[in-house]
């Protein structure tokens, strides 16, 4: 993981250099997050870095313990959310965090649900950007999904590393 890291931020420098100006960065997006009833249970905001994506995320609601929270390939939160596609992976790694052949761009660490079912946590993801040119971007035309799932992640099994059904989503659009 640290060596894929330090290969983007590499290419993210490199690029820097080479167009002269940080306009491909965006400089923010953000999204209610909502159960499949439609409630909202917690809010996303996303801001673009030369390194990645800072993700802030404050969610209510949630049975006390950890959660799977990952990019999903299309930005539509309907029903049980299978239109949102799979994981959000334009490189074709391979699921997890752990996994010597990944990790897939969409995915993220879990997040932790106190007593009090209130999950807030602050994430950076160096695998996705906001730009809208960029082939790992976010914000491209059909629009990315933020899913937050019922288990946590266990970063190694494909395809979902056993994290159960997904809870609450959010969308994520470019302008």
């Amino acid at each position: 993981m640290v060596v894929r890291y330090s290969c983007h931020a590499a290419v993210a420098v490199g690029l820097l250099i080479a167009s002269g100006t940080p306009a491909a960065v965006a400089s923010e997006a953000k999204s209610d997050l909502k159960s499949s009833d439609g409630k909202i249970t917690g809010t996303l905001s996303l801001h673009g870095t030369l390194s990645g994506v800072l993700l802030t995320i404050k969610l209510q609601g949630l049975s006390p313990g950890p959660h799977a929270l990952r990019f999903h390939e299309t930005g539509v939160c309907e029903g049980d959310y299978v239109a949102a596609g799979g994981i959000y992976n334009p490189l074709g790694a391979k699921h997890g965090l752990l996994n010597d052949e990944g990790p897939m761009a969409g995915d993220l660490p879990n997040i932790y649900a106190g007593a009090d079912g209130v999950a807030e946590a602050e994430l950076m993801s160096p695998f996705v950007h906001l730009g809208e040119d960029d082939e790992a971007t976010l914000l491209d035309e059909d629009g990315t999904a933020v899913l937050v799932f019922e288990k946590p992640d266990d970063h190694q099994s494909d395809p979902d590393g056993g994290t159960g059904r997904a809870i609450a989503c959010g969308v994520l659009r470019g302008k």
